[in-house]
């Protein structure tokens, strides 16, 4: 993809990490039978080491923040669901939150925030890495067709990406309005899926149609919460088809976006042309470059603006190198920073779908437990280069003047109020367990190379985590 970072914020780049567990199974020596008694003889238990993958996610960070502050496990999340309904019909409820103050973690209660056209507020959250916890605070970003322009994944065998000297460059754009109805959420990572994502195995693992994002505890609901306040309004049906469109796609195989470019094009030639855009998933880029309804600019570039491009990718890399050796720990390898290529798919949905389709049953929050960490006490790193890619504000149409809403005044709360904000109650924060931590899949790894950078405009600031799955 080719992203604008959100104003004033920098990219952190995520990473695959490889955990090894050291467990304690079973006995040496022998069994033997005494008097009909089984009798274990001799031996000791068994040391056994296994090595897994765990994805630690990307996050955006303030611009002005020259170090990153590692944290114990917060307490559970709160005020999840809204006290009611809104007060006005473009108010969306922004969930409470914890924040580490004068160390201890105080409550910041949730409130109600007024929805601004084209911006996306996205709530302060944490994010999961090998050496604790880090808050992400709470910042506006650019609504999702202005972000940038996601471009098709694509599957290159061995054979073709083992060739010397071999590169290149996307052609082919997914349509975010036809995405944004096949978009799906995975709250475990906090990812984004688009495609066909329909079938029993994908809820059986967590992963849920966007409408369901509100259940979660994670930040894959902004987009939802924004779409539905900008696309819903004078459409009081609107929530009620986005779930009854779900629901027909899962019954109806044929419904449902195609797996590839080829398919897809087969598909709409075969279409009235009436029909055709609603199965169009991507686009030619040129196609896309050319319309006048995208809000988007694209430029033809030099050959010294794509040295400069190629320069940022390479920068991107070893910054998050550089993340990968100061978070490492006991138990991950500083060295590894992505699994190898044979590393297996663990979602194998059903190759027929069969009996009739059936919602998510279970509609409560999903929390997920707080995850093993190092920190004790918070720890503090200081970067050690400054970060590639910083989000400037006035980089597309309309926003040149205002630049991002200004921060929620109910967004610090906490900091003037923390001796009246009740401390965290233990109860509340689980004993991290290793054993719920994920198995890292590996089609949430991002393969960034410089040389796939997209013909965009220079001042666009590439990169975003590749939290999509190729379809």
């Amino acid at each position: 993809c080719w992203r604008l970072g959100p104003p004033n914020t920098y990219w952190m780049p995520g990473y695959w990490a490889q955990v090894t567990d050291v467990q304690a199974v079973g006995r040496g020596g022998v069994d033997v039978r005494v008097g009909g008694v089984g009798v274990h003889v001799g031996g000791r238990p068994q040391v056994v080491e296994t090595a897994r993958w765990e994805w630690v996610s990307g996050f955006w960070a303030s611009a002005d923040a020259q170090e990153i502050e590692y944290l114990p496990a917060p307490p559970a999340p709160l005020d999840l669901d809204p006290p009611g309904p809104p007060p006005a019909a473009d108010n969306m409820w922004v969930p409470g939150c914890w924040y580490w103050h004068e160390g201890q973690y105080v409550r910041r209660t949730g409130y109600w925030l007024r929805q601004q056209p084209n911006w996306v507020w996205e709530p302060s959250h944490y994010r999961w890495t090998p050496r604790g916890y880090v808050f992400e605070a709470g910042h506006w970003d650019y609504a999702l067709d202005r972000r940038g322009v996601l471009f098709a994944p694509v599957y290159f065998p061995r054979s073709v990406y083992s060739r010397a000297g071999y590169s290149y460059s996307p052609t082919i754009a997914i349509d975010v309005g036809v995405l944004s109805a096949n978009l799906f959420t995975y709250p475990r990572y906090g990812h984004y899926y688009f495609g066909d994502y329909y079938d029993d195995a994908y809820l059986r693992v967590g992963i849920y149609p966007r409408f369901e994002s509100e259940r979660s505890d994670t930040s894959s609901a902004e987009i939802y919460t924004y779409d539905r306040w900008h696309d819903g309004q004078g459409d009081k049906r609107w929530v009620a088809n986005q779930q009854q469109e779900y629901d027909h796609r899962r019954a109806d195989k044929d419904l449902r976006p195609a797996r590839t470019y080829r398919d897809m094009e087969t598909r709409v030639a075969k279409m009235p042309e009436a029909q055709r855009r609603n199965v169009e998933l991507a686009r030619p880029v040129q196609t896309i470059a050319a319309s006048t309804a995208s809000p988007l600019k694209f430029e033809r570039i030099n050959n010294d603006d794509r040295q400069k491009i190629a320069k940022q990718a390479t920068d991107v890399h070893k910054f998050r190198d550089e993340r990968v050796k100061w978070e490492a720990t006991g138990k991950t390898d500083p060295k590894a920073v992505r699994p190898p290529a044979d590393h297996r798919d663990p979602v194998t949905p059903p190759v027929d779908h069969k009996g009739p389709a059936t919602p998510p049953v279970d509609r409560t929050p999903v929390v997920d437990p707080p995850r093993e960490v190092r920190a004790i006490q918070p720890e503090r790193v200081k970067l050690p280069v400054p970060p590639p890619i910083v989000g400037k504000p006035g980089t597309t149409p309309g926003d040149v003047e205002k630049g991002p809403p200004p921060m929620p005044a109910d967004e610090q709360k906490h900091k003037t109020g923390a001796k009246d904000t009740p401390k965290a109650d233990p109860k509340d924060t689980p004993k991290a367990d290793h054993k719920d931590t994920p198995k890292a899949d590996a089609k949430d790894a991002p393969k960034a190379d410089p040389k796939d950078t997209p013909k965009a405009d220079p001042k666009d600031k590439p990169k975003d985590e590749g939290d999509h799955k190729g379809k």
